[in-house]
């Protein structure tokens, strides 16, 4: 057997974590020493030790931690849970990730304030077409971004790539609410395609008529998605000094995916529904 120094050694954590587990009944000692109070350990511990340790830097507090080793769980039912609370952990680290990105952005943008730009914004018509699409309420940006991924790792293997055009991202909410961001994604169709396309997590794919924009400002924003911010609001600065009016919220055309993560270069174009603006508007 061990000293409690030498066992923490061995498990590599700290000697007075362990006198914690101990005096809470969480992980005792094999041996303590009535005399001299000694606490002395056995190799056999370490698997009990491993599955303490590991729970709880998977964010189980200790009372959950003491009732899964008081229920005795197998080792693949304990794998599950622990699996199921690292995805937990995984998403939530993208979430802040994704916050930290767009903090980063906006603090960009406020460097870019005085600096004078012109945006290179195109004028144009947009004619109806065919979309496959599907349409869903996303909690972030970042589920955005996701489900276009999974969309062009599937349909286009699916649908062959010269049937389609470029993702395109049809925004339905009439304010930005964050929590509930009303999007539709989908491909502008090229040549003829299946009336529905079935995802393996039941999601369907419909195709639609998506209405021709009579008059739509563009512009093509270059860079990570999360700092689309910055290209609206040139745009938006363009716009206003020009004298048109914004009809809705338009559409983002991908002509670039960002291929390599939530930080590489995506090429997004831009498009606005406008109108001129009326006298005292």
């Amino acid at each position: 057997m061990y000293k409690i120094g030498e066992f923490s050694i061995i498990a590599q954590v700290s000697g007075r974590l362990l006198r914690y587990y101990d005096e809470i009944s969480l992980f005792s000692p094999e041996f303590t020493d009535p005399q001299s109070g000694y606490r002395f350990y056995s190799a056999a511990q370490l698997p009990r030790l491993n599955r303490i340790l590991a729970a709880r830097e998977l964010g189980f507090t200790l009372e959950q931690i003491a009732r899964l080793l008081d229920e005795e769980l197998s080792v693949g039912e304990l794998r599950g849970m622990l699996t199921l609370r690292k995805a937990q952990i995984e998403q939530a680290v993208q979430a802040e990730a994704e916050r930290l990105r767009i903090v980063e952005s906006r603090l960009r943008q406020i460097e870019d304030e005085g600096r004078p730009q012109a945006p290179d914004v195109v004028m144009k018509s947009v004619p109806a077409q065919p979309f496959l699409s599907l349409r869903e309420v996303l909690p972030d940006v970042g589920a955005v971004r996701t489900l276009v991924e999974h969309l062009h790792s599937v349909v286009p293997r699916t649908l062959g790539a010269s049937n389609l055009g470029p993702v395109t991202l049809v925004i339905h909410a009439p304010a930005f609410e964050p929590g509930a961001l009303d999007f539709e994604i989908g491909y502008p169709l090229v040549g003829s395609v299946r009336p529905e396309v079935r995802l393996p997590e039941e999601r369907v794919l419909n195709v639609r008529d998506l209405p021709r924009l009579d008059l739509a400002a563009t512009l093509v924003h270059v860079g990570p998605t999360s700092d689309t911010h910055r290209s609206y609001g040139l745009l938006a600065g363009w716009l206003e000094a020009h004298g048109w009016q914004v009809l809705g919220p338009g559409r983002q055309v991908l002509m670039q995916l960002p291929l390599e993560g939530p930080q590489s270069e995506a090429v997004v174009e831009l498009q606005l529904p406008v109108a001129r603006s009326q006298p005292g508007a």
